[in-house]
């Protein structure tokens, strides 16, 4: 038995997060996405196999050591069903085929005693996803992507077990209108022919496509961490909770951390800074004197020094905040955070506040307001409130078309 994890793809619902990071290797719960789906299957299978494209080195360089783990690069046509066919010279009769930004519990026995089968998740939007439709002895008989009138709550989840003719079956299919080779029309073959099962996966399931995604699954993950104390703490520190504090942070005099929380070697804490709950720190970032941190992700490398506050928030790496910096993360009305996806405004949840790139500075006083996006690489000026979404490389001095200037 093979797995076969398709992680290629860019994640342009999660811009600016995925400026310069594939998908998969966003973290969550203070490990890449794409981690936990490893762990999950390593000791089910022989083999792995990535199919790799997007920013493919940093994947590379993350797994290389792994003894179970070949990479395998997607060609120029796009789409997952191509991205598995990528891997055909590599595998044998039967093997799983998992999406590379999903987080789930299910322990797969389900999948496995069957020669064609499809996770199936139950959820209250399903219209946002593929539909599918089972008959009495749990056929797939359909499945619909995204339609506007649902006719199941049952969606697609990402989780597929094949016998190897569905490499014939892709061999055959023309692009679709999107120019890319789909996996779901190959399912369609085998749905004609009462071929593929469905499987309702057990648990926490989460498809990692927007910011709050990504929150969530954070939550989750955080919600089974244990208590573990390693690295240096000062005087009058508070822990409480389960909190991982590893070998290599320190927390400065006074500081309070509430778990569960996650703080990573080289991270600095304090002093007098407050950890809320669902909080990680990655690796060598640095939260100071009176700054408050809950529910966010702060990845490698930045630094919040000083009398900020940051809230439902995910941060890039790199990133600089000058003094007092906010994050505004609840509407006045008490109504979902409306954030710009792909062109589109829609509705996120009730607490959302910046979603930020890599590489940004902000000056003192400045604050943002709910669902802000900044792209990486850009400046903010002093004592802004910035109410809208800033494209990457950008320095904004005044909010007005007239004083934005490109870096």
């Amino acid at each position: 038995m093979d797995a076969v994890i398709l992680c290629a793809g860019k994640g342009t619902r999660l811009l600016p997060l995925t400026e310069n990071r594939p998908k998969p290797m966003l973290p969550v719960g203070g490990k890449p996405i794409l981690e936990y789906i490893i762990n999950k299957v390593e000791n089910l299978v022989d083999n792995i196999y990535l199919v790799v494209k997007y920013k493919k080195d940093m994947i590379i360089d993350y797994f290389r050591d792994h003894p179970k783990i070949t990479f395998v690069e997607q060609g120029a046509i796009d789409g997952t069903g191509y991205a598995l066919l990528s891997a055909r010279n590599y595998l044998g009769d039967e093997f799983l085929v998992i999406n590379g930004d999903i987080i789930f519990e299910d322990d797969l026995s389900g999948i496995l005693s069957y020669e064609n089968a499809m996770g199936l998740v139950e959820v209250e939007n399903p219209e946002n996803f593929g539909v599918v439709l089972l008959d009495r002895e749990g056929n797939v008989v359909e499945i619909e992507e995204k339609p506007k009138n649902p006719k199941s709550n049952l969606i697609n989840g990402g989780v597929y077990k094949f016998q190897s003719d569905v490499l014939d079956i892709l061999e055959d299919l023309e692009p679709s209108e999107r120019g890319e080779v789909e996996l779901t029309d190959a399912i369609k073959e085998l749905i004609k022919e009462r071929r593929i099962k469905g499987v309702k996966l057990k648990g926490y399931w989460n498809d990692i496509g927007r910011p709050w995604d990504l929150l969530d699954s954070n939550r989750h993950i955080l919600k089974g961490i244990k208590r573990e104390i390693k690295g240096d703490i000062g005087k009058n520190v508070v822990i409480e909770g389960n909190v991982i504090v590893e070998e290599g942070a320190v927390i400065k005099h006074n500081s309070v951390i509430e778990g569960p929380a996650v703080i990573k070697s080289g991270a600095v804490v304090g002093p007098l800074a407050y950890i809320r709950p669902y909080t990680v720190l990655m690796e060598n970032t640095f939260v100071g004197n009176s700054s408050e941190i809950k529910n966010s992700i702060v990845m490698r490398g930045t630094k919040i020094p000083h009398l900020s506050y940051v809230g439902d928030s995910i941060i890039g790496e790199n990133c600089n905040f000058g003094c007092n910096t906010i994050t505004a993360n609840l509407r006045f009305d008490d109504k979902p955070v409306k954030v710009n996806i792909k062109g589109k405004v829609v509705e996120s949840v009730r607490k959302l506040g910046v979603i930020m790139g890599d590489n940004v500075k902000t000056g003192v006083q400045v604050s943002f307001m709910p669902g802000v996006k900044v792209g990486s690489n850009s400046w903010i000026g002093p004592n802004l409130l910035v109410d809208r979404d800033v494209e990457p490389n950008t320095f904004i001095y005044k909010i007005d078309e007239k004083r934005v200037k490109r870096l």
